[in-house]
């Protein structure tokens, strides 16, 4: 009886001391994450957005938007349509410099039936495409 209670004594002095380096690990990584810049963290909630082209008679419209990032850029947002086999065709465009956090439309004239998307393109690099959709 005295080895089985023994082997359970150093068998939870084992798990007692390793809870006790993962929980020290734990804390130290919480301490150190602590300290990062706000500006640091914002950044992974940076994005761009394209809303689907809506059409109001012969118009054509697409919102981009840019939020929760820091710095200026220059954004762009196209309204293109789509053409296979060839590039596809820009329709409306509007373009900000310095543009931090916000959202605006590009309009333009319908170029016949077809299927067209929003396009929003940062300075950074970054681009994002709307869902296409049949218009005009």
């Amino acid at each position: 009886m005295k080895d089985k209670n023994r082997a359970v004594r150093i068998l939870a002095a084992w798990i007692l001391a390793a809870g006790a380096v993962l929980v020290g690990t734990s804390a130290a990584g919480t301490a150190w994450a602590g300290g990062e810049a706000v500006a640091e963290r914002s950044s992974y909630l940076c994005g761009l957005g394209a809303s689907t082209p809506a059409t109001s008679g012969n118009t054509i419209s697409g919102i981009g938007s840019r939020t929760g990032c820091g710095g200026t850029v220059t954004l762009t947002v196209q309204v293109r349509k789509h053409r296979p086999a060839w590039p596809d065709k820009v329709v409306a465009e509007a373009s900000r410099t310095g543009f931090r956090n916000s959202s605006f439309s590009a309009d333009g004239r319908c170029d016949g039936n077809g299927t067209y998307f929003t396009e929003t393109r940062s300075s950074s690099g970054n681009k994002l495409a709307s869902g296409r959709a049949n218009r005009c």
